[in-house]
């Protein structure tokens, strides 16, 4: 670390509960061995005190099954929550967690945990939106959600938004799309139009991309999902408030992370101001 203080955050998608990729019906609640091996070597190499999961499956009880996210990743506390069904978010730290709180739209759920770290308290915010959502209301939910936090707050995970500041050849990654989706270029227009709204609901209030642009590598595909990176775009953020200094922050890219998940994670080293 740089300073005796720095913490270090992960967040990362990781991809329906780290289930099968193509999973059977009598394997739908079942953790892929191959996948959880690589998820598991991934974190341990990264170390963080906070790790933020979308597409946590499980989380909580659901239909007579449960996964603990923060046991599976050697988490001591740990704040999870459900929403449609079996789909959650888990934010997993090895500090202290004060309190925790939802916020909630018919079929998703943002999830924020207030955490007492060693150099002072600090938020954590999480929202994985449908990628179908307008974009204008994609910006609303992010502007509910933090509203009413104040402090030091780090707003991260899978927007399902192509940052305003990342230059792609939208021409190419409409291509590539159409090999995935028969509606590619409503797909890629939608994530460009919802990073312009939301990166601007959350300058408005204060926050800035925390990856340096020499980190700011592509968080999709990974080799899992997909071999052809004409598709590749970040979508995956860590966003910070003035009350939090960054001091490193990167897009991981790693042989684990290629098997372990459809997005690669990202990470900064912060302290709280």
């Amino acid at each position: 670390m740089s300073r005796p203080d720095a913490l270090r955050i992960v967040s990362f998608n990781i991809l329906e509960g780290l289930r099968p990729v193509k999973p059977r019906a009598r394997e739908r609640r079942n953790i892929d061995r191959t996948r959880s091996e690589a998820a598991l070597s991934l974190i341990g190499e990264l170390a963080p005190d906070i790790l933020v999961l979308n597409e946590a499956l499980f989380c909580r009880q659901h239909a007579g099954h449960m996964i603990d996210y923060g046991e599976l990743f050697g988490f001591p506390y740990q704040a999870a929550a459900l929403y449609d069904g079996a789909w959650g978010n888990a934010i997993l730290s090895r500090h202290p967690i004060a309190k925790s709180e939802e916020m909630r739209i018919y079929n998703r759920s943002g999830l924020a945990a207030l955490i007492n770290g060693p150099g002072g308290r600090f938020t954590v915010a999480s929202y994985h939106p449908h990628p179908h959502r307008y974009p204008e209301n994609k910006a609303l939910d992010f502007a509910r959600m933090i509203g009413g936090i104040t402090g030091p707050l780090i707003l991260c995970g899978d927007l399902n938004c192509i940052s305003p500041e990342d230059a792609i050849d939208r021409a190419q990654v409409v291509a590539a799309f159409e090999r995935i989706t028969p509606t590619a270029a409503d797909t890629v227009d939608r994530m460009i139009e919802s990073g312009k709204l939301v990166f601007g609901a959350l300058a408005e209030r204060g926050l800035a991309d925390a990856i340096p642009p020499a980190g700011r590598r592509y968080s999709i595909p990974t080799d899992l999902l997909n071999a052809d990176k004409a598709s590749a775009v970040r979508i995956d953020h860590i966003l910070v408030n003035p009350a939090i200094e960054v001091l490193s922050g990167e897009v991981v890219h790693s042989p684990h992370s290629n098997q372990a998940s459809d997005h690669h994670p990202v990470m900064i080293e912060f302290r709280v101001r």
